[in-house]
């Protein structure tokens, strides 16, 4: 099999590492496996109802396309230890204000998923893999942008499990920041909530991701995601809690 849902607040990015590392192995390059997972974190908006998110998931490695996970991509270069490719993949953050039990937060307007397309380039080694990502928002809501850089290493336990954990960090502009967790005037006015706009930030992270061999065809895979959350996005009226805690798990099939 081949290998952040946060989906930002789902581990979208652990997981597309978690394929890339498998994406290593090069007797799996050119299969295709398809699956069936669920995702989950607890939001950081106030007073919010958390749900499971089904997340349909993808592996492919070919010469020049990949799909690792939620995320599509086609490499511009490649060498056996680098490539450099322009990405799709979903931005997870969502507000529903009818999943909200706070009264104020009901008068707010939704904030709807998003999917960012860019460049990523990543170089691997008997050290580790080192990875980077400069992409922009491009489905209307806010227009900004999101840099990430990020270390993972993959620890082999036997012929059947590899744990992958990783470290990083991501920068999101104001403009995307603002869409997700500031108040507008209008809002403010409407809600009883102080305005708020939300300014550029940099969040740490941490988390791993798990692949288990389950027999010739069947495999699954799991991760987990720890995320500290900016001051710019903390001190939003909209959010409780300075942190966000994301976990997926699929079982895919290989044909």
């Amino acid at each position: 099999m081949a290998r952040k849902l946060m989906l930002c607040g789902v581990s979208v990015l652990t997981m597309a590492s978690c394929f890339t590392a498998h994406a290593q192995d090069r007797s799996e390059q050119g299969k295709l496996s398809l699956g069936l997972g669920v995702a989950w974190s607890p939001s950081p908006y106030r007073s919010y109802d958390n749900k499971a998110w089904p997340l349909p998931v993808a592996s492919y490695e070919g010469q020049r396309f990949f799909l690792r996970g939620p995320s599509f991509g086609a490499r511009l270069w490649n060498s056996s230890s680098s490539e450099l490719a322009v990405a799709l993949s979903p931005i997870g953050n969502r507000f529903r204000h009818e999943d909200s039990r706070n009264s104020q937060l009901r008068q707010l307007k939704d904030r709807d998923l998003s999917a960012q397309l860019g460049l990523q380039w990543q170089t691997k080694g008997t050290w580790g893999r080192v990875a980077l990502a400069a992409q922009k928002e491009v489905t209307g809501h806010g227009g900004g942008h999101v840099f990430d850089a990020n270390y993972s290493y993959a620890m082999p336990f036997g012929s059947a499990v590899v744990i992958t954990p990783m470290v990083g960090v991501a920068y999101t502009s104001s403009a995307l920041n603002d869409y997700y967790y500031g108040v507008s005037r209008k809002e403010a006015l409407r809600s009883g909530l102080p305005a708020y706009r939300s300014g550029s930030s940099s969040a740490p992270y941490a988390g791993a991701s798990a692949f288990i061999k389950l027999g010739a065809r069947w495999s699954a895979v799991g991760t987990f995601r720890y995320s500290r959350l900016a001051d710019e996005i903390s001190d939003s009226p909209m959010v409780h809690g300075d942190s966000t805690v994301g976990y997926s798990a699929a079982l895919m099939y290989r044909f």
